[in-house]
């Protein structure tokens, strides 16, 4: 939703919270007994109230020091004592840092032992860090981006874009011991007037535990990563990132998720629904692609191995429209079938399948561990649905059907092998075999996207989800046989004040056919080809407040199309920390990428073919003031590399790769080649101040 003319107070009232700043304390012993900190410097005073003093808010005033902490020290004996932080004479907050919650009052609570030392309180999290409820704590952030930029859509001038405002704010509250959940609410400027915001719930969740039992419901949080090999669910590579970067399953869904254990079995299971998924590579809009996630996972230990059973279903589903262009050979046969059946519309299901076996096992005590999963794979595509199948009184309503379109059968294998043969020095190993029967002749692979196993689309489905929808599917001939083999190596290694990271990866492919594909590439039946990627991670910290680091990717490709010539990538990235004096330093993270061979259609003769080489020098300098942990003022220069579009607050390391993903959506008729010389001429300068509590 949106809203007109409440911008400025939003804004106003989210620099006011942010700008108090969070309170935070701890506890110690000291000489003199026990001393409690406060961290907050707008208080105009602070006591500590407590069973040891009969709650008398005066009894015990901390003093602020100039660091704006509060403190003072008390002689606690022995034994269990309940307290809280009076401010201001009025407000009763328990610790913030304190995560013990006794009582119907919500104090905090401490164990002193006999030695006078504070007991810890284990690994539970402070539950609290408001006056509003003892059981709630609030978290949030607010960004806002100011930016130049020049030669932007042909215009030469310095330009100053619309100002970026985003605040997020987060209530997390714990209801009971086996209750508790959080919403984050967003609010950010919108894309129509500079006064307009948009405002959403953008992520949160809901957690019950009980027994061996644990229930969580999330929306837009990345939360679920199964641990079988072959990693079904949960594990998403950000591309174009060294490293890359891989982050669990969630942004971009909702779902529930059971976790219980019985019998010494470990079940987890999930369904989710991803409702974000950029399709068309619109900046502007997501769509929802009404993909369903079923999926289970089940362990067991016997002895030190450990066996599992993963079962994973993705399923999409897309009404596609039959009144104009569209036409189907096998929704033609339904309806000569079923004279009866009323359907204009009809619902694709395309269904993917794993269900495996794993076992994880110590090969070497401590030194060398073994992970390996055998999965049966299996793809179905049908028409499932009617939208006039079946007469309920005078109307015709939605009704199940069963037409196919294509299917294909197979298996893949991964194995893992894990060591640590010297301290600091980690290796990993793994080996994943595909082998995928293919679709028989009469079938068709039909999908949104187009597969790296399949060549041009030989037409489209559109009118997908509505009448004037942009979206479309596209419709390929029989999927091919395929067989890959894919081999990964990694190796991290930290020494001092050095760290290295080496990582090797190599797929070779073959694909086999039904019948010729006819192309740019030339014509062919069989496609054997093979890609690798080495890079290269590093860094120092060679002072206190200096890090230097650097980044190398080197990709190619190579096939066996006469007509196609191999294609290579090398990319550099070099980074840098340095402090400069208190609160200040510098950021710098330079990028230079060098493509060789790579194929280009002719815009003269767009069946043929021409190679080019060249080089790009990608520049971001940022001098950074942050006068405080949760504050930071950044003046730049450069695309920022780190993505901050519906990331956390630290963002992501693809701010590159979001850039010219932009630039190609507003340019369609250019090349990667082109975006990367756009990247390299941008000119850019901005101001961002981030606040977070």
């Amino acid at each position: 939703m949106k809203h007109r003319g409440i911008a400025g107070v939003a804004l106003v009232v989210a620099v006011a919270l942010l700008a108090a700043g969070p309170a935070r304390s701890a506890v110690s012993k000291v000489d003199g007994g026990i001393e409690f900190t406060f961290d907050h410097p707008n208080a105009g005073s602070v006591s500590l109230a407590g069973e040891f003093n009969n709650w008398n808010a005066n009894a015990d005033p901390l003093t602020q020091g100039e660091d704006g902490v509060w403190r003072v020290v008390v002689d606690l004996g022995p034994g269990d004592h309940e307290y809280k932080f009076v401010v201001n004479g009025s407000e009763w907050i328990a610790d913030p840092e304190n995560p013990r919650v006794l009582g119907d009052y919500g104090n905090s609570g401490i164990t002193i032992n006999d030695d006078g030392e504070p007991v810890a309180a284990g690994d539970e999290e402070a539950i609290s860090n408001t006056p509003v409820n003892s059981r709630v704590m609030l978290t949030g952030w607010y960004r806002t981006t100011y930016q130049m930029q020049s030669d932007v859509t042909s215009d030469p001038r310095w330009r100053l874009n619309r100002p970026a405002h985003e605040f997020y704010i987060g209530v997390s509250p714990t209801v009971t011991s086996v209750a508790s959940g959080s919403a984050v609410a967003r609010l950010s400027t919108g894309a129509g007037d500079i006064k307009e915001i948009s405002a959403d719930i953008y992520s949160g969740h809901i957690m019950l535990e009980g027994g061996p039992f644990s229930v969580t419901g999330f929306y837009n949080e990345e939360r679920v990563q199964y641990d079988n090999p072959l990693q079904t669910v949960g594990h998403i590579n950000l591309v174009y990132t060294i490293p890359e970067e891989h982050i669990p399953f969630g942004r971009g869904a909702q779902g529930i998720i059971l976790d219980t254990e019985f019998w010494d079995f470990t079940l987890n299971a999930t369904y989710a629904n991803i409702y974000d998924y950029d399709l068309t590579n619109d900046p502007r809009q997501y769509d929802n692609t009404e993909t369903d996630l079923l999926a289970a996972r089940l362990k067991r230990s016997v002895g030190p191995v450990t066996l599992g059973a993963t079962y994973t279903s993705w399923r999409d589903g897309w009404w596609i429209g039959f009144e104009g262009t569209n036409t189907s050979p096998h929704i033609d046969e339904h309806l000569q079938n079923n004279p009866e059946s009323q359907s204009t519309w009809f619902k694709l299901s395309n269904t993917e399948t794993w269900i495996g076996l794993d076992a994880d096992m110590p090969v070497v005590s401590d030194l060398l561990y073994a992970k390996a999963e055998y999965s049966l794979y299996g793809f179905d595509s049908l028409f499932a649905v009617g939208n006039k199948e079946k007469v309920e009184g005078e109307d015709y309503s939605n009704g199940a059907i069963d037409v196919p379109v294509g299917n294909m059968d197979g298996w893949v294998g991964r194995g893992v092998l894990n060591s640590s043969p010297l301290p600091g020095l980690d290796l990993r190993l793994e080996l994943t075999k595909t082998a995928v029967d293919s679709m028989s002749t009469g079938e068709q692979y039909v999908a949104y996207g187009s597969p790296y196993w399949l060549a041009v689309a030989e037409s489209e489905f559109t009118e997908v989800k509505g009448t004037g929808s942009p979206l479309s599917v596209n419709i390929f001939r029989p999927a091919p046989k395929r067989d890959e083999f894919e081999f990964k190596f990694d190796a991290d290694f930290g020494f001092g004040i050095f760290d290295l990271g080496l990582e090797y990866d190599r797929d070779d492919v073959e694909w086999t056919y039904h019948e010729a594909i006819e192309g740019p590439f030339g014509s062919f039946d069989t496609w054997e080809g093979r890609s690798s990627r080495f890079s290269v991670t590093g860094g120092a910290d060679l002072a206190e407040r200096i890090r230097v680091g650097f980044a190398t990717e080197m990709a190619s490709e190579y096939s066996n199309v006469d007509s196609l010539e191999d294609w290579s990538r090398f990319e550099v990235i070099v980074t840098a920390d340095v402090g400069l004096w208190q609160d200040w330093s510098v950021l710098l993270d330079v990028r230079n990428i060098s493509y060789t061979d790579i194929p280009r259609v002719a815009p003269s003769t767009p069946d043929s073919l021409y190679y080019c080489d060249d080089s790009f020098l990608a520049p971001y300098v940022a001098l950074v003031y942050s006068p405080r942990e949760n504050i930071e003022i950044r003046v730049d220069y450069g695309i920022n590399p780190t993505n901050y579009l519906d990331t956390p607050v630290e963002g992501r390391g693809n701010g590159r790769a979001q850039w010219l993903s932009e630039y190609l959506w507003w340019h369609s008729d250019h090349d990667v080649l082109n975006a990367e010389k756009a990247l390299a001429d941008a000119r850019t300068i901005g101001i961002m101040a981030v606040i977070t509590f």
